[in-house]
């Protein structure tokens, strides 16, 4: 099993507020974030591994 990544995605319209969930790789999260928001997924700006919370997840 594929170990899953903390994203946080921010989209192109600044009404969308960025979306913070797991997946395996950047591309899985844009789709499950155009998916969850309901817009096309050219509509993501910028998809990123959230490192604040990888770190605190890895000092517990």
């Amino acid at each position: 099993m594929t170990d899953l990544l903390p994203f946080r995605i921010h989209f192109a319209d600044p009404e969308i507020a960025p979306l913070d969930l797991d997946a395996s790789a950047a591309e899985n999260a844009r789709q499950l974030a155009a998916n969850r928001r309901g817009v096309p997924a050219g509509a993501n700006r910028k998809v990123k591994i959230n490192r604040e919370t990888q770190n605190s997840e890895a000092a517990e």
